[in-house]
């Protein structure tokens, strides 16, 4: 413990030493090689500080990568952050790949009564129960009080669509670090990893109702619904492909194919954004493929097509903990504390309210579907994470409601940051008390 404490002062002083003296220029920007060697050095660090009172590994790389970042040590600037973030797509297309691989169709099957209950229930009472609480107060929020009842429901349910988002990655990396196995951590992480498929098509049906509300002279388009599945079908369908070539990869080439795949998926998620782009720019035409889609169907066709989905799966995880290390420590410096200030008071309104709806819907779903009390009682502390997908609808707001954007992602921005740091505790948390972690097991 002394040792690990003496080599973060010295990490600190080391990282002092070259950005705030002479050994680097003044005005330049630190490379990102020696950004990125001191934000896993130290996330490392203090992650292992963290697990000496119980607490998840990832929640110490957020807090070492937000410690590093431009909002409380300064050691690092937003410019020289955001030239790491090729990295946050290469972490969230290996996370995407093991995603689908880790949902297993006979798993599936033995608890799709579970799993389908849990859906339903936690998305219906979560967007009811955030959409209510925020037009009740909506009064009282400046942006929205202006605006009549009609709009302001319309509003309020852009704040509930949101709520019901998770995040796979978080929930991925507490299982791998935890090594859970069971009934319970399964029925989580596929719940989780379904409804961040289902979010998107969730979503683009509220917005393009709230469009027709907020938007005056705004119709709703039949068009709009064709096209969102037509691109949904398109993910899916190639990503079934991609995941055929994966196997031939994984029985013909002699590399380390969890680098490999992570390579193409990162291409995939460049090429879908790009292909995107030039569509609209020079045909006006709007397909959106889902990158993530693509990624996460080709992980599950090696997963349940194939005869490699074990080893697909250990190999994967293998690897794991390198990426999980960049992808945490650059989501906690990329953490926006002031935009935290700004809407902290909504924002834990948003994370209380949510996680009563949490908690109440799969309390419910979990009894209805004769799950054991154990797993219903617990449940919702899995669900608690959001990021990846939620950032990335809170963008999608923007560009629709450029008036009203701005103010609702920065509440969103704040609840999302707070759940994010609370929520793999409370997963980790859950995974011992069910018994499920190697842990608890071995006790």
């Amino acid at each position: 413990m002394r040792q690990r404490f003496i080599v973060l002062l010295i990490l600190l002083g080391s990282v002092a030493l070259v950005t705030r003296t002479d050994i680097v220029a003044s005005g330049d920007i630190p490379s990102p090689t020696l950004v990125l060697g001191f934000l896993l050095l130290t996330a490392y660090c203090i992650a292992y500080f963290l697990e000496q009172i119980r607490l998840p590994r990832i929640t110490g790389f957020i807090v070492g990568g937000l410690m590093m970042g431009p909002y409380v040590l300064n050691f690092f600037d937003t410019e020289s952050i955001e030239k790491l973030g090729f990295l946050n797509t290469l972490a969230l297309a290996f996370i995407a790949f093991s995603a689908g691989g880790e949902l297993k169709l006979k798993n599936i099957r033995h608890q799709l009564k579970s799993i389908l209950f849990q859906i339903i229930g936690i998305t219906a009472v979560v967007f009811t129960g955030v959409t209510v609480a925020v037009f009740l107060i909506s009064g009282w929020i400046p942006f929205m009080s202006a605006h009549p009842p009609i709009v302001r429901a319309a509003m309020a349910s852009i704040f509930g669509v949101i709520a019901v988002a998770r995040s796979p990655s978080s929930t991925i990396a507490i299982i791998s670090e935890t090594k859970a196995k069971g009934t319970f951590t399964e029925t989580v992480l596929s719940v989780t990893i379904v409804t961040d498929v289902l979010i998107i098509i969730f979503f683009g049906i509220v917005i393009s109702f709230c469009q027709v509300i907020i938007k005056v002279g705004s119709t709703l388009s039949l068009t709009f619904f064709i096209g969102l599945m037509f691109e949904i079908g398109i993910s899916f369908t190639i990503g079934f492909f991609l995941g055929k070539v994966s196997i031939f990869m994984i029985e013909n080439i002699r590399v380390a194919f969890p680098i490999v795949l992570t390579g193409v998926g990162f291409m995939v998620i460049k090429f879908s954004h790009l292909l995107g782009s030039y569509l609209f720019e020079s045909h006006q035409i709007a397909l959106n493929l889902e990158p993530l889609l693509i990624c996460m169907a080709a992980g599950f066709t090696v997963q349940n097509f194939s005869n490699h989905g074990t080893r697909f799966l250990l190999r994967m995880n293998r690897v794991s903990f390198p990426i999980y290390i960049a992808f945490f420590a650059l989501t906690g410096a990329s953490i926006n504390l002031d935009v935290l200030r700004s809407g902290w008071f909504l924002g834990i309104l948003l994370v209380l309210t949510r996680t009563t709806m949490l908690f109440a819907g799969s309390y419910v779903s979990g009894r209805l579907s004769g799950d054991r009390p154990l797993h219903y009682q617990n449940s919702w502390l899995g669900f608690i994470t959001q990021a990846g997908v939620s950032l990335g609808l809170l963008s999608e707001i923007v560009r629709r409601f450029p008036e009203i954007g701005v103010p609702v992602q920065t509440i969103l921005i704040a609840a999302i940051t707070l759940n994010q740091l609370i929520g793999p505790i409370a997963f980790k948390y859950a995974l011992d008390k069910v018994g499920e972690s190697q842990a608890a097991r071995n006790r």
